[in-house]
């Protein structure tokens, strides 16, 4: 189900950035917000995670991670950044944290939800996909198995992720 506040919010940003065409940019969004990216190889199943403190953000990357899942990545601690406080922790000062795991991949909590939807509105915005659908419909591309991974390269997602996203936008059923 979408949620407007959150598409709007993710328009918000791609505006501000004048992003218009796909696939975004994340990472260089990211940057530009001020935040730093890095990338550390993880045995654990952590994709990575948001920290903030008073005067810096940090997205960190599971770099042993697909180049696309570390899109989504950033892309939804972007929407934790965007949406959410934070979760404090304490680490010699005030420090909020969020963790992008496999409880967050699950989407079993509200927060959670949100930062994924917030995710999938930034890499696969609603307009640029209908626009997408039309034009591959126009060429002849009218089988969802043939349309979903031509989208998915043309936004640098998994196939996965635009599958999700073109159900959630109503515009192939979930059947």
């Amino acid at each position: 189900m979408i949620n407007p506040a959150i598409e709007q919010q993710a328009q918000v940003l791609l505006e501000r950035h004048r992003i218009t065409l796909p696939p975004v940019p994340v990472e260089k969004l990211a940057i530009a917000e001020g935040i730093q990216v890095i990338r550390s190889e993880s045995t654990g199943a952590e994709s990575g995670f948001l920290l903030r403190d008073r005067s810096r953000t940090f997205i960190g990357l599971n770099s042993k991670n697909s180049d696309r899942r570390q899109r989504f990545t950033i892309a939804h601690e972007l929407g934790h950044w965007q949406l959410h406080a934070g979760r404090p922790l304490i680490v010699d000062h005030l420090v909020r944290i969020n963790r992008r795991n496999e409880i967050s991949s699950a989407a079993t909590d509200r927060e959670e939800i949100e930062a994924n939807a917030f995710a999938a509105a930034l890499l696969m915005p609603a307009p640029l996909i209908e626009a997408a659908v039309r034009r591959e419909l126009d060429h002849g591309v009218n089988t969802i198995e043939r349309l979903t991974p031509r989208l998915a390269n043309e936004f640098d997602v998994s196939s996965e992720a635009m599958s999700w996203r073109l159900i959630n936008l109503g515009i192939v059923s979930s059947n």
